[in-house]
């Protein structure tokens, strides 16, 4: 797949085939034949979600920004993000307070000069242009 947001297109559909044979299956079982149709769709179900997480890890591999904005979410599902307290910009600010984190543990080497491979490493200028 080229991107999550296709993934996610072909894999709900799926999911939507998946609830409606789940909700026509008789409950409770009446005979061993139901009952196996039944935990097949039950396995069906679960390994697709396992197949969900799978490719959701594998794009954050690629695009974390992508994966937390959601694009595919439907405009419902981005709005209870916003009314949960979830914001896109809250990456940047687990970013920010992370590299704070390891600068301030690293001040002692970068003030000798030190390269650290981290936003140390930056000039003031770089660090600036970064916070904005």
């Amino acid at each position: 797949m080229s991107s999550f947001s296709e993934f996610y297109e072909t894999w709900f559909d799926h999911l939507n085939q998946l609830a409606q044979q789940l909700s026509t299956a008789p409950k409770p079982p009446t005979n061993e034949e139901q009952h196996k149709h039944l935990d097949d769709l039950v396995i069906q179900t679960m390994t697709h979600y396992a197949e969900y997480y799978r490719v959701k890890s594998e794009s954050v591999e690629r695009d974390v920004f992508n994966i937390f904005t959601a694009p595919w979410a439907s405009t419902l599902e981005r709005s209870l993000h916003w009314i949960t307290g979830w914001r896109p910009t809250t990456v940047f600010h687990l970013v920010y307070t992370e590299s704070s984190i390891m600068f301030e543990s690293n001040i002692v080497d970068i003030l000798r000069g030190l390269k650290t491979g981290d936003l140390g490493d930056l000039s003031p200028s770089q660090f600036r242009q970064e916070s904005e």
